[in-house]
């Protein structure tokens, strides 16, 4: 079922299941919407700080003519070079991601910004919601000061707070700590209006601590899958030549790790499946963190280094070619909630093989790749065996991404803000 399909079925409204999103007449025949306001939806949609996978569901809810759009941010990371502790070096995305829709950054007045409980605080957001700035309020989360208060905090009649969150059950946790969530995110969950879930382990959450089903879309986890797909073309197209360039094998299957070199992405149960395996193919890394030593280390014990290339960090606009290059992504974090690499390597027409903590697995991979037991290293080892020895079965995999990744892109996640945005007036009718 593509994701347009379920935003459909979500819905409330006309028998069909799905909304009427037509407005009705004023006496002065100009028509309006349910909001009581001009047709078009005023939404605003909060966010930490420009996400690169966030900008293309931005820019396709800009270009619609039922909506006025507001993109408010609460921090300038990635806009200017900035500490990122994760890849332990300054980090400045390469790409544009404030062209292409309405925006703006709201003062933050926290004494150390930053990405903490209390580094973000700007007033001005609580306050646009109490003064019925906007139709619908789509926040992302609720792990800072100022989405906390977005989520809890006085509202005008007029104004819906929707709910965007990419937590899951998958992370197991201690009886008292679920007890106690239970109590707290069920009180939260009640101030909210409606949930969009970015996949199955989201809506499970949601359902999880007490939210009827009715009050779920489905606005899917989505990253502009036409950039990606046209940057590795050239890649895709001649990947001897590509890998020339990179300085990577020419000649087997390259399985590829991109993410940071941080322990709970388990950077180190790809190198140890691989060694095991002794399969026929070359394992690639992208990124920097807390574990590059040590993963160096490793290689150097098994005297693999002719087999494994590490590439460092390298930023966005440099991916597309090196996924295009490879074959198989791997992700095998032990807490990952979605994953938006997936998605991209999938967009660039990579097979994927994901550990069951990887949040995305469950809506795309299938025949695309395989989903194995997160730390499961023997289980791992037997899939990098067949897959090096076969690559028939490996373009089938990647053919089958590239397919599966066109019916998961912004215009579903946009479809699901919207008919999110409708459903939550009607429900609190």
């Amino acid at each position: 079922m593509v994701a347009s399909q379920r935003v459909r079925r979500n819905a409330r409204g006309s028998g069909d299941g799905t909304h009427d999103l037509a407005g009705t007449r004023s006496p002065n025949g100009r028509e309006v919407s349910d909001f009581g306001g001009p047709h078009k939806l005023r939404i605003a949609v909060v966010s930490s700080h420009p996400v690169p996978y966030h900008v293309p569901m931005y820019r396709e809810l800009a270009a619609r003519s039922e909506v006025e759009l507001e993109v408010l941010f609460t921090h300038d990371h990635g806009v200017k070079e900035t500490f990122d502790a994760g890849f332990g070096r300054v980090v400045k995305f390469d790409v544009p991601l404030l062209e292409g829709y309405p925006h703006r950054f709201l003062r933050n007045v926290a004494a150390t910004p930053g990405f903490s409980f209390l580094g973000q605080v700007n007033p001005e957001l609580p306050l646009a919601i109490g003064r019925g700035s906007y139709d619908a309020v789509v926040v992302h989360g609720y792990s800072v000061a100022s989405t906390l208060a977005a989520l809890v905090g006085p509202r005008s009649r007029r104004t819906r707070v929707l709910l965007r969150s990419e937590s899951n059950l998958l992370n197991k946790r201690p009886f008292r700590t679920r007890a106690t969530k239970q109590l707290l995110i069920r009180a939260l969950f009640s101030r909210i209006d409606h949930f969009l879930a970015i996949g199955t382990k989201s809506r499970e959450y949601f359902r999880a601590y007490g939210v009827h089903p009715e009050r779920i879309t489905l606005a899917p986890y989505t990253v502009d899958n036409a950039w990606f797909e046209q940057r590795s073309a050239d890649a895709r197209r001649d990947p001897a030549a590509a890998r020339r360039r990179l300085g990577l094998p020419t000649d087997r299957v390259l399985f590829l790790y991109c993410s940071k070199i941080a322990k709970h992405k388990r950077p180190l149960d790809v190198l140890r499946a691989f060694v095991r395996s002794r399969a026929p193919g070359s394992l690639v890394y992208v990124g920097e963190g807390e574990q590059m030593q040590e993963l160096r280390s490793e290689i150097a014990r098994a005297g693999v280094e002719q087999d494994v290339r590490l590439l460092g960090f390298r930023n966005q606009s440099e991916l597309p070619e090196i996924y295009g290059a490879c074959d198989v992504f791997v992700q095998p974090s032990e807490l990952e909630p979605w994953g938006m690499v997936v998605n991209e390597a999938m967009a660039s027409g990579m097979a994927v093989c994901a550990s069951d903590r990887v949040g995305s697995a469950y809506d795309l991979v299938s025949d695309n790749g395989a989903m194995f037991r997160m730390g499961d290293i023997e289980q791992l080892a037997n899939l990098f065996s067949k897959w090096a020895s076969s690559r028939e079965e490996v373009d089938r995999m990647k053919a089958a991404s590239a397919a599966r990744i066109r019916l998961w892109s912004p215009r579903e996640t946009a479809d699901g803000v919207v008919a999110a945005a409708r459903a939550a007036f009607q429900e609190s009718r």
